[in-house]
């Protein structure tokens, strides 16, 4: 699915909750080159993103599981269906306001084994353009702010859901909205009734979560060791397809033995109870790349990783009263932030 994909129908739907109903539409897109690569660059970036949630249906009578059956077995009814399901989308918005409006794009495709059914969330943008008042004696030519301005091509959008006709299979990038005072992922609890595992970065950020507490509670006070600690996880994350959880802590703290009990036993806590992790996308989160440092007299310095053992660089100069200078070197040019 990541390398072929291939629109084969497609429909807008608004779903403004501002407003009392939504606009639904009676006709399927007008597929073209431009439309059909602008929903293909959006559905491959769900596929490379990193938040992305496989998921499965929960409960023998789901609603959208029968409709994607009814899809699968008759692929005719796709405008019927996905008008169904964005007046379903549109009851949950209506009744829960702090769900941002949008318009929703329905397609089928194909990636050159299975048919897909994607459900993309266009949440608005606001930006300028200009817009033209007619006169009889002329026109006037001003700048208005426009409201619901689309995500465009080269820009990722922050929801969608992706589910696959043959197994009925999901894949989601969500966001969590205000729902009854706590905040929940409407998509898969409200609308889709399904079970989600945690994405890439929910998996990162359990594992470098764990190792800087139980890196503070061992090492402290050497920042050196803490961000040696740091580097390790940055580097095995980015340079393997599966992480082996035992291996990552044992690579961590070495000869440590309390720490790394200590640290499988944070994981697990987290939500993260599997041995091995498969890592999509190698690319670890930019905060494993660095290493922030704070002094007691209140300046903040932020390392890169690799620059911690290279005196080329930066070296930390223990002096003999017992305090430490930090010496940058090297550089080129200073600029503000």
């Amino acid at each position: 699915m990541d390398e072929y994909i291939v629109i084969k129908k497609a429909v807008l739907h608004i779903l403004d909750n501002n407003m009392p109903t939504p606009v639904i539409s009676d006709k399927e897109l007008e597929m073209d080159s431009e439309i059909g690569e602008f929903l293909e660059n959006h559905i491959m970036k769900i596929l490379n993103d990193n938040n992305l949630k496989k998921a499965e249906f929960i409960g023998e009578n789901n609603k959208v599981r029968n409709m994607c059956s009814g899809l699968k077995d008759d692929t005719d009814s796709f405008l019927d269906i996905s008008k169904d399901l964005a007046k379903m989308l549109f009851q949950i918005m209506y009744e829960n306001v702090d769900i941002p409006p949008a318009d929703f794009i329905f397609c089928l495709f194909d990636d050159g084994e299975d048919t897909s059914l994607a459900i993309l969330k266009l949440n608005y943008k606001i930006g300028f353009t200009h817009y033209v008042q007619q006169f009889k004696d002329g026109s006037e030519n001003m700048v208005i702010k426009n409201k619901t301005i689309l995500p465009s091509e080269g820009q990722r959008i922050d929801e969608g859901v992706l589910i696959n006709l043959k197994d009925f299979s999901i894949k989601i990038i969500e966001k969590a909205y205000s729902i009854n005072g706590e905040k929940e992922y409407y998509l898969s609890n409200l609308f889709l009734l399904c079970s989600t595992d945690l994405s890439n970065n929910e998996k990162i950020k359990i594992l470098d979560k764990a190792t800087r507490k139980i890196s503070k509670k061992y090492f402290d006070d050497d920042f050196k060791k803490v961000a040696s600690l740091k580097k390790s996880l940055g580097e095995r994350l980015e340079d393997a397809d599966v992480i082996d959880v035992d291996e990552l802590v044992e690579d961590v703290f070495k000869t440590d033995i309390l720490a790394k009990e200590e640290c499988i036993t944070e994981i697990k806590k987290a939500g993260l109870p599997q041995r091995t992790i498969s890592i999509s996308d190698k690319l670890p989160e930019k905060k494993l790349k660095s290493q922030k440092i704070k002094t007691d007299s209140g300046i903040e310095i932020s390392i890169p990783l690799d620059y911690y053992n290279d005196k080329e660089k930066i070296e930390f100069v223990n002096n003999v009263d017992g305090t430490i200078s930090i010496v940058i070197k090297n550089i080129g040019k200073i600029t503000s932030k």
